[in-house]
């Protein structure tokens, strides 16, 4: 330890000339990046009681489990890219308009490619890499967050005010439309699965109706309202009954489920709806997050360099300054030492 102190001090401008330059280059990565916007929607969620979500953990608050479900669709693709057609992101990136995103580093690149002729003419972009580039955007400068137990705050930041806030409330309207349209599908599956259950009981119903029917048709003595039942007639009526009861249970579910889907119909009858809708900043977001980011940067890369440098410089030095580095290493006693003058 006391070896690698002395070859810090003594070459001490060497290593602290390039960490001077890490600082001097995260000041000026700050100060070169283009003024960003952001525009924030407000959600108000609840708990699904139309169609009950067998998945729902009673442990999270409503708007927990909707910013988790609302984080997972932002790093799809699909969604995204329905986004992206919704805000006009993908058309502003197919035309090149999205370029003013770009950091300032990726412009001057451009500009000096431009300038060298060794830029070539711009190809259009397929479907394909104008989603890669939707889905990249949206899923990274996005954020999601429960700001109340049914209170969802969307944040989206962009190059420009307009931009931030078509593809903030595009968001949030995309999302309304996929939760609804999934509860819709889910309804109307239920009304399909209890209209067959339907038509099954009606027809067990049928079956033992007909069963009694036969059986006092051969038995014409247990017409009689004083006859004594036997056996049979006693189980053949338990089982009408029981189809009687299967038949009105499975007709109630199936009026619910018809309910249900139509209420779906409605507007915030799904428990889920926009509060605050998107608005255009007026002014850009403070860049404490970039300042913050460049920091740590850079204090990461100067330490690296000190310590890497401490120990090159380390290993490359053969010089001895100890008496004890001598015996160490030439196995041999020293007879005296000539202190070290002025």
């Amino acid at each position: 330890m006391l070896r690698l102190l002395e070859t810090f001090f003594r070459h001490r401008l060497l290593l602290l000339g390039p960490v001077a330059l890490v600082i001097a280059g995260s000041i000026g990565w700050v100060v070169i990046q283009p003024p960003a916007y952001d525009s924030s929607v407000r959600m108000w969620v609840e708990r699904q009681t139309l169609v009950p979500d067998p998945n729902s953990n009673p442990y999270l608050s409503p708007a927990q489990e909707q910013a988790a479900v609302l984080t997972e669709l932002l790093s799809t693709k699909y969604f995204d890219s329905k986004v992206g057609k919704r805000s006009r992101l993908a058309d502003s990136i197919r035309t090149g308009a999205a370029g003013s995103q770009d950091g300032m580093m990726t412009r001057v690149t451009q500009a000096l490619a431009r300038a060298l002729g060794r830029a070539g003419s711009p190809a259009e972009l397929s479907s394909s890499q104008v989603d890669d580039q939707v889905a990249a955007i949206i899923s990274s400068r996005t954020i999601v967050i429960p700001t109340g137990p049914e209170v969802i705050t969307l944040t989206f930041r962009a190059g420009s005010s307009d931009l931030a806030a078509r593809v903030a409330q595009a968001i949030a309207d995309q999302y309304l439309e996929e939760t609804l349209a999934n509860q819709r599908v889910q309804a109307d599956a239920a009304v399909a699965f209890y209209t067959s259950q339907m038509k099954q009981s009606q027809a067990d119903l049928s079956v033992a109706d007909k069963a009694v029917d036969d059986y006092l048709l051969a038995n014409p003595g247990q017409r009689g309202a004083n006859a004594i039942p036997d056996a049979r007639l006693v189980q053949l009526r338990r089982d009408d009954d029981a189809a009687h009861q299967r038949l009105q249970t499975v007709q109630d579910k199936l009026d619910q489920a018809r309910l249900n889907r139509v209420a779906l119909d409605q507007v915030g009858v799904n428990g889920l709806r926009v509060l605050d809708r998107a608005e255009a900043p007026t002014s850009p977001s403070s860049i404490r997050k970039v300042a913050l980011e460049a920091t740590g940067v850079g204090l990461v890369l100067a330490t690296l360099i000190v310590v890497v440098g401490v120990l090159v410089l380390t290993w490359m030095d053969s010089t001895i300054r100890r008496p004890q580095e001598v015996e160490d290493i030439l196995d041999l006693r020293p007879v005296g030492s000539v202190p070290r003058v002025g």
